[in-house]
């Protein structure tokens, strides 16, 4: 949960992308050979991974999913309810539905409740309403008390629709949500395998609901978040269904039924940043419904302790799912319009216009040189782990939830060669990184350099030394701190220099700082500059042969 900005549509923004791989772009045709190396092909006959295999089918089923408890429950069109809870029981929330986060610490946002666990003073359901209450008093060294219900491996789901029919308490200081987390954190931690917000509300703005998701590339640490935000004057007067309904590659958030915010993928502004990192949402997720109070954004304005105690009361929380593989009859069309967006001596990306289904399609197989490579549910992708000026023939399959696969798209792609460990190196060329960021330079409105270098940061380059002997390294650098160090590794443990150098006036203030000279082998290296001391941005370096 962290606070986010409304915006008009989601375009998924990326860092900017270096003016030459405008020159990558271009839709490849099946007319012939394209530029920078790459060519599609027509496929003429059905290769072995594309076959279909005749079965005989059992006839669609619209309620094969619905589970006993659900059974009251009508269908959604072709959503069926797979998880339910009514809160027909008074008592405690039903455990087979409901487990607890329990804990006092804050919870990464500064939180001043502490959570509790089968405690009817903080969660019960009443009357056919499950109450989440926060009270105002001393435990475990917090202030207050609440709840926070997670349907952790009791609901756990890849792509549905949620409904939680909800009334907001009032008040200065509160932050009630509903919200998804990754139950198994495939891509890492916060915020790497994603957090999906269906709402948030906080107390000191009455009246206005916002949806938001995190990911990698898209969160409030970078200030990148994306999010919306809507007016809903009887929130906390009236019940209301807050609602998600997630398939492949797109979120959409709803309030009585009445869409307020779309989240997508968009290839074009994602060349430069890994699939997981700006789209997460490929895994399983579950549910959690909490009250908190305070926080860096439930409590940006304070508390107001005169309104404890409140309560987050919820009617009913539905989950539904469409049989995909059950309705579906036909195979994917194949993907079309294929573009080289981005080629290099070790990594390729590629993108596509999306397969259509006569229901969905589940991902792409991506095969290189006829084995498979890596799927995903996006239209594109980056291939890594190449070798340098070597020509890789690439197919690409729709494959829908029922097993079946499209026709594959060809495309030939020639990487590019190892550059030359001689003259000007781009500080973003770098095969490999930690820690930094890539951003636009207001040194040169075409440049874009390397950011946020911090203390042991790294960036890795793949280098051709054509000629030994002794070279010299001049470093494109802005710092607004003195004492920042670079140092080169290359085969040792030991580094071939290490260079200080002081401020240079500011993070946008560039300067040239020279290395000492050191020898090099001929041969192809890897060159890893390292921030012994970071605190500085990297335009680009250049190497200078001296004797």
């Amino acid at each position: 949960m962290k606070k986010i900005i409304g915006i008009i549509m989601l375009m998924l923004l990326s860092v900017s992308i270096m003016s030459c791989q405008d020159d990558l772009t271009t839709d490849l045709t099946t007319d012939g050979p394209t530029t920078n190396g790459s060519t599609t092909q027509e496929s003429t006959t059905q290769d072995s991974s594309t076959q279909e295999i005749t079965t005989t089918k059992e006839p669609y089923d619209l309620r094969s999913l619905v589970p006993e408890e659900c059974q009251v429950i009508d269908n959604i069109d072709d959503w069926q309810p797979v998880w339910c809870d009514e809160f027909d029981q008074d008592g405690l929330p039903n455990s087979d539905n409901w487990a607890y986060d329990i804990g006092g610490d804050g919870w990464g946002n500064n939180e001043l409740q502490y959570y509790t666990g089968e405690d009817l003073d903080n969660a019960f359901v009443e009357d056919g309403i499950l109450n989440i209450k926060a009270i105002k008093e001393s435990f475990e060294d917090n202030e207050y008390t609440s709840a926070r219900l997670v349907t952790k491996y009791r609901g756990d789901w890849t792509y549905g629709r949620i409904q939680v029919r909800a009334k907001l308490p009032e008040g200065r200081g509160l932050w009630p949500a509903v919200w998804m987390l990754p139950t198994d954190r495939t891509y890492g931690g916060w915020p790497f395998s994603g957090e999906i917000d269906i709402m948030e509300y906080v107390g000191y703005e009455p009246n206005v609901i916002h949806g938001t998701i995190h990911t990698g590339a898209y969160n409030h640490g970078l200030g990148t978040q994306i999010g919306y935000s809507t007016s809903l004057p009887t929130a906390e007067e009236e019940f209301h269904v807050y609602e998600m309904i997630w398939e492949p590659s797109n979120i959409k958030l709803f309030i009585d039924g009445v869409q307020f915010a779309e989240f997508g993928y968009n290839a074009d502004f994602n060349i430069d940043i890994e699939n997981s990192d700006a789209w997460p949402f490929d895994k399983a997720f579950h549910l959690i419904i909490n009250l908190a109070v305070g926080g860096d954004w439930g409590g940006a304005q304070g508390i107001d302790d005169s309104i404890f105690p409140q309560t987050l009361q919820v009617d009913y929380v539905r989950v539904f799912q469409k049989d995909y593989a059950g309705m579906d009859q036909t195979k994917p069309t194949k993907p079309t319009n294929l573009v080289l967006q981005d080629r290099l001596y070790n990594s390729i990306r590629i993108k596509w216009e999306h397969s259509t289904d006569d229901v969905l399609v589940s991902h792409y197989n991506i095969y290189v040189n006829d084995q498979l490579k890596e799927t995903t549910s996006l239209n594109a992708i980056r291939l890594y782990d190449l070798e340098p000026d070597t020509t890789y023939n690439i197919a690409i399959l729709a494959e829908d939830f029922d097993g079946k696969h499209s026709e594959p798209a060809l495309i030939s792609v020639t990487t590019e060669d190892v550059p030359v460990a001689l003259g000007v190196i781009q500080a973003e060329d770098y095969s490999e990184s930690s820690g930094v960021r890539i951003e636009q330079s207001e040194d040169n409105d075409d440049t874009i350099y390397v950011g946020e270098i911090d203390d042991g940061d790294y960036m890795v380059y793949l280098l051709e030394v054509e000629e030994a002997g002794d070279y010299q390294i001049n470093f494109r650098v802005a710092s607004e701190s003195d004492g920042s160090s670079i140092q080169l590794f290359t085969l040792s443990r030991f580094p071939l220099f290490s260079l200080s150098f002081d401020s240079t006036g500011g993070l946008q203030e560039w300067s040239t700082v020279s290395s000492e000279t050191f020898s090099l082998q001929e041969g192809v290296f890897t060159f890893r500059v390292y921030a012994q001391t970071g605190g500085f941005n990297l335009n680009y370096f250049e190497i200078v042969s001296v004797g």
